[in-house]
């Protein structure tokens, strides 16, 4: 390092080069000088400029180039919703005098022409994430200058895409259906379509929610930051000492499951949960932690989802902001659709009474887990991965006044604690499984990791010190286990409707700080550093 630093040019050449990933020290020096200059913002105007300062900062250092497509993106959102207010407008003009029936004639007009410019933005901004998932599909390699796309057949991904092309198209869908109001500034819808704390891991914000509180950024509060640097410190806990730790097993395991059988296959998969709840509601709590530190409030994401008791349950727990984007722009369109309606009505008529609600709720839901799958993923695993997520939740739901005539006859009581403590075990299995369909890169790989599980047990690993010779030694099992038990202490207590930070905020100065410290020597001690760690490797990154 000090040879780096002695040669000028390579010490800012390695600057320059690092990756600002939200867990990197680059990051985190770059978001204590923009903090500083946040700060001395008076007004929000300053504030949104710097903002939006930041964002492009944070961009342009993954590569300048990738940002003009997100601006092309922007660009179309911001003056597609304009010409559809422009439209409703007019017709707002001409009703007046007209009766009601003469009103509605009227604005379906209208909405046939704002129905155009709808279609053609949603084209172009979906088309360039199909382009994008179509390349990742296809091998090419990934790319950040529109020169190099062209001589290596390369894909240019710019951050986030995945996250701002869902926004955008939700916040262009509410102007259409006239839930809300366009803004009519650019700075202060580039701003929130690129604020740097989400762009790269959600959650998936509505713009119009977002404009607001960009409009009303509260002033300097130290209990804000101080709860903010809390979240930030307790998500870097979660990613870099738990995630990233209980990787260095599950990533040999499922690299090459041939070389590993029954019990060493059973953990990882169950590893590899904890991991990916670790790693993505860590990021969370990093971003939401940013955030809060400013005074903009996000969405929250997660909410204990391993404490839910079925497959429904876990998706309103989990990823919250995906599944309320599919419910409300997929799965009631489709459900409340007219057409849809008065197909199944007239089944119904017909008497193909049974069909006709069959497809009323397996149409929708079929709809929005392949969406779900193919957003993930462009894989047949993850199309599958969808289709099994579809069938659980349907059988849940039909099956459940069978299992409840049964639990009555054989005696359960389905009030009991050892009752929903199954519940809360059997979804925690359940999630597993279905990440066995992804978690090897293909299905034959899944189907790999089922035979190799049950092809022996190898149960004698666990003795005789073979298990810490597979990336995780002694030392390393002891913090993951402390950390498992650690966030489900914590999980229990906001489950209970308890908040620790406000309780960490009433304990003497003292305290507090001896709180703060801890966590910090925690994250710099026992993180995940050296070779072969990769700063970037947040599960949810890659979209």
């Amino acid at each position: 390092m000090l040879e780096v630093i002695g040669n000028g040019d390579s010490f800012w050449k390695s600057i320059l080069s690092a990756k600002m990933q939200y867990n990197s020290l680059l990051f985190f020096v770059f978001f204590l000088l923009f903090l500083c200059v946040f700060f001395l913002c008076r007004d929000e105007k300053k504030k949104q400029i710097c903002i939006l300062t930041g964002n492009i900062i944070f961009y342009v250092w993954a590569g300048w180039q990738p940002v003009l497509i997100v601006l092309g993106s922007g660009l179309i959102a911001f003056f597609a919703t304009l010409k559809i207010e422009k439209i409703y407008s007019r017709y707002e003009g001409e009703k007046e005098e007209l009766s009601p029936k003469e009103q509605v004639t009227l604005f379906n007009g209208y909405k046939k022409k704002a129905r155009k410019h709808l279609i053609l933005a949603m084209v172009l901004l979906f088309g360039v994430w199909i382009l994008v998932k179509l390349g990742k599909l296809l091998g090419f390699a990934t790319v950040t200058t529109f020169a190099a796309m062209y001589e290596k057949t390369g894909v240019i991904v710019p951050l986030g895409i995945s996250y701002y092309t869902l926004s955008t198209v939700g916040y262009i869908l509410d102007v259409y259906w006239r839930k809300v109001v366009p803004t009519h500034n650019f700075v202060e819808f580039f701003s929130v379509m690129t604020y740097f704390p989400h762009i790269v891991q959600g959650p998936i914000s509505k713009y119009s929610d977002l404009i607001e509180k960009f409009r009303k950024i509260p002033k300097f509060d130290f209990e804000r930051v101080c709860f903010g640097f809390q979240l930030m410190f307790w998500g870097y806990i979660k990613k870099m000492v738990i995630a990233d730790r209980i990787l260095l097993y599950t990533k040999g395991v499922f690299a090459a499951p041939q070389e590993f059988a029954g019990v060493e296959i059973f953990i990882a998969v169950i590893l590899c949960v904890v991991q990916l709840y670790a790693d993505f509601s860590g990021c969370m709590d990093i971003v939401r932690g940013i955030s809060q530190i400013m005074g903009i409030e996000l969405a929250e994401n997660f909410r204990q989802p391993f404490f839910s008791k079925s497959a429904t349950e876990f998706w309103t727990r989990w990823h919250i902001t995906l599944s309320a984007w599919t419910k409300e722009y997929i799965y009631l369109p489709i459900a409340m659709n007219p057409k849809f309606l008065k197909f199944t009505k007239k089944m119904k008529k017909n008497g193909k009474t049974w069909l006709s609600s069959f497809l009323k709720g397996m149409v929708p839901l079929i709809a929005v887990w392949l969406f779900t799958g193919l957003w993930h993923g462009t894989g047949l695993d993850y199309i599958v991965w969808g289709l099994y997520w579809c069938l659980l939740m349907t059988l849940s739901k039909e099956t459940a006044f069978i299992w409840d005539k049964l639990y009555k006859k054989i005696g359960v009581d389905t009030q009991r604690r050892y009752y929903k403590l199954f519940q809360c075990v059997r979804t925690y299995f359940i999630f597993a499984i279905g990440r066995m369909f992804t978690v090897a890169g293909s299905l034959q790989g899944c189907a790999l990791l089922w035979k190799q599980m049950f092809a022996e047990s190898r149960l004698w690993v666990l003795s005789d010190g073979t298990f810490y010779t597979y990336g995780l030694d002694e030392k390393d099992c002891f913090v993951v286990l402390i950390g498992i038990v650690a966030m489900f202490i914590v999980d229990v207590l906001h489950e209970k409707g308890k908040r620790i930070r406000k309780t960490v905020a009433a304990q003497p100065l003292p305290i507090r700080w001896i709180c703060y410290y801890g966590m910090i020597f925690v994250i710099v001690i026992l993180g995940v550093y050296g070779a072969g760690y990769d700063a970037s490797a947040f599960v949810y990154g890659a979209f």
